[in-house]
């Protein structure tokens, strides 16, 4: 019997093989963890667009919210101040009209309240970062803008004068200067 060789094993190429697989790589071919990073790539970014979504939508509601309580308001004010009208709820001014700058709510007297305290015992003109200091709330721009507008209101009240653009004053103090 005589037995024929069997043919020996092809032996690896190395360059062979890393070319195989640059070209797998480049056809789509991943290692096996590289298909679960791409899922969950996937999934963060399909979270971060829900994400994006639902805080578009926050905002509109926070404007409605807005635009609602102004009108609200407004209705307060316009009912309060005609004979025989009445207005609804715990907004409404007192029946001896309303305080300095106030729009009809009890939080609004106590906050114009303490602001017209800062400026009696102030020294001289202030800004709405200032007061906004004074009374111990943040000078970040959404308070500052937000005294600006009561300030505003207190001008337009005579209570306070502007100075200048931006600049506040008691009207008692501004007077006798």
């Amino acid at each position: 019997m005589t037995s024929t060789p069997t043919p020996a094993p092809p032996r690896s190429n190395r360059m062979h093989d890393h070319a195989e697989t640059d070209a797998r790589h480049r056809l789509g071919h991943r290692r096996p963890g590289m298909h679960r990073e791409a899922a969950a790539l996937a999934r963060v970014e399909e979270l971060r667009a829900k994400a994006q979504d639902v805080a578009n939508r926050l905002d509109a509601a926070r404007d409605e919210l807005s635009r609602l309580e102004i009108a609200r308001r407004t209705v307060a004010e316009v009912l309060a101040g005609e004979p025989g009208g009445e207005a609804a709820g715990e907004d409404v001014a007192p029946p001896n009209g309303p305080a300095l700058g106030v729009r009809g709510s009890l939080r609004d007297v106590r906050i114009y309240q303490r602001i017209v305290s800062v400026f009696v015992t102030a020294l001289g003109p202030l800004r709405s970062r200032d007061v906004c200091d004074a009374l111990g709330i943040g000078v970040e721009a959404r308070y500052t803008e937000a005294m600006r507008s009561k300030l505003k209101r207190l001008v337009a009240d005579g209570t306070l004068v502007e100075v200048e653009p931006g600049l506040f004053a008691h009207a008692t103090v501004e007077t006798a200067a």
